[in-house]
């Protein structure tokens, strides 16, 4: 019979030895993603039997956005969690939120600046792709929306954009001329406006390659793929930036973090040691006999909806950095 932890174990490693520049494969990786443990992120008040996904820490570690969808991945609005004490608040919907479309939260790190994309109308354009907008906020208090300005926005979709330190925006999008389904962008900050989308060609494939997050110092990127070596569905993934600037061969970050389902969504904690994502697994799918364990089941967290889950990656980070 063949063991089918051997054999996933065994492609991950495959993986991490295909790692190119400093970082190579050894035992203590192996070790390492492991013995990583995600768990539920604030059970019954982010993570519910509802449909959530994509969020974003603030950088003093107060503020939670994220999306809770109203149709799956069709309608969904914005909503924020508050932390008091050592317990997150019940999640408020963002007074912007709700109407329109609206995903892909994200809290610049050095500002009062609010990010998200939306479907929302663009004077003069209509109803269209996601767009990316940015908001201002003193405390609870949110300003009105605007679109970001420059070439980040066009004929394409913005999907998941992250904002580095130095204002440049990393996305995900489906553009003409790149290498094929969702592949990785960077737009560079230029104080009368981004700049047109660039192609992040040594992590794209001709898979879909998505929701890029940086590290605080820019030497590690987080996202999820569809490349071969999976465990079946979109997994996360990290890369090591190389001397020579250009980003190494991704890592899959490992059976306890990955599934058969999606995981998606990375996103880091100001220090970059806890890793936020997005994912389907763990489902219930054992037989009910009769309609109220039905019910019941259908009103559990893990009913087969998305979640957002929480893992602590201080021990990658240090690998990973120690390889650098």
């Amino acid at each position: 019979m063949i063991n089918k932890k051997a054999v996933v174990k065994a492609g991950l490693l495959l993986t991490a030895i295909a790692t190119q520049g400093s970082v190579q494969a050894d035992d203590k990786l192996q070790t390492i993603l492991t013995n990583l443990q995600p768990s539920l992120f604030a059970s019954n008040t982010v993570s519910t039997n509802q449909f959530e996904y994509g969020s974003s820490l603030s950088p003093d570690g107060k503020k939670f956005a994220f999306v809770r969808a109203l149709a799956r991945f069709e309608h969904s609005a914005i909503v924020i969690s508050h932390k008091l004490g050592d317990t997150w608040q019940t999640p408020k919907l963002l007074p912007f939120s709700g109407e329109f479309h609206d995903t892909n939260p994200y809290f610049s790190k050095d500002s009062n600046i609010f990010y998200f994309t939306s479907r929302r109308p663009v004077e003069g354009a209509g109803t269209g792709g996601f767009k990316m907008w940015q908001v201002s906020f003193n405390g609870d208090q949110f300003g009105k929306p605007k679109l970001v300005p420059g070439k980040i926005n066009g004929g394409h979709n913005v999907i998941y954009p992250t904002v580095h330190t130095n204002k440049d925006i990393y996305f995900s999008s489906v553009i003409e001329g790149a290498k094929g389904g969702m592949d990785l962008f960077v737009s560079k900050y230029h104080p009368d406006g981004y700049g047109a989308p660039i192609e992040i060609t040594e992590l794209n494939t001709t898979k879909s390659d998505a929701d890029p997050e940086l590290s605080t110092d820019g030497k590690l990127m987080f996202y999820t793929s569809t490349r071969a070596g999976g465990l079946g569905h979109y997994d996360l993934h990290v890369s090591v930036k190389q001397k020579d600037g250009k980003w190494g061969e991704p890592i899959n970050l490992g059976e306890k973090i990955n599934s058969r389902a999606m995981d998606s969504d990375p996103i880091l904690s100001a220090d970059g040691n806890t890793l936020f994502f997005s994912s389907d697994k763990n489902p219930e799918v054992k037989a009910v006999k009769d309609y109220q364990a039905l019910l019941q089941r259908q009103k559990s967290i893990h009913n087969g909806l998305m979640n957002i889950y929480r893992v602590d990656i201080t021990e990658l980070n240090k690998y990973l950095r120690s390889k650098i």
